[in-house]
């Protein structure tokens, strides 16, 4: 993938933007993804799913992860694997809807990193949810934790230069 690659906007239903909008203040993010609320994504009660949550953070995280240069192809040396993942449910969102669901890295470890999400409603211009998630670089070879290459930890560093160093 070319350098310029990144900055393509995907197909789809969502886009993806490299400068976010301007966040709350002391808090910046490093993705940011605009993904419209479709009705599919509404339950019986007539609000978003709680899973819907979990597939706009990946969005953002596999964003972020091309960003940062992880090999994404299906022989790379190494995966991306999410070990864990939370959400904090602050406002319900409606159909029809646009959400902004941003990410960043927060702690840089050996072999994983932990990112932050933040969820804004357009229409109720306010945050919605919060979460996070850690994810392991494991070889492809053994399927075991590998140390996160120097020109990875360099981008993320870049970008994120408050991400926590917990080597």
């Amino acid at each position: 993938m070319s350098s310029t690659d990144r900055f393509e906007k995907p197909t789809g239903r969502s886009s993806t933007t490299f400068a976010p909008p301007a966040p709350a203040a002391g808090t910046r993010f490093s993705v940011c993804q605009e993904i419209s609320v479709l009705w599919g994504d509404l339950d019986v009660i007539g609000h978003v799913n709680n899973t819907r949550y979990f597939a706009w953070f990946e969005e953002a995280r596999l964003a972020y992860l091309r960003l940062i240069g992880v090999d994404m192809s299906s022989d790379a040396t190494q995966k991306a694997v999410l070990a864990s993942t939370t959400a904090d449910f602050l406002r319900p969102v409606f159909w029809p809807d646009t959400v902004r669901v941003e990410g960043r890295t927060t702690r840089l470890g050996r072999t994983s990193l932990t990112m932050d999400y933040r969820v804004t409603s357009t229409s109720q211009q306010a945050i919605v949810a919060t979460g996070s998630a850690v994810v392991v670089l494991v070889a492809s070879s053994t399927n075991r934790p590998a140390p996160i290459p120097d020109v990875i930890r360099d981008a993320i560093r870049r970008i994120d230069p408050d991400a926590r160093d917990t080597l």
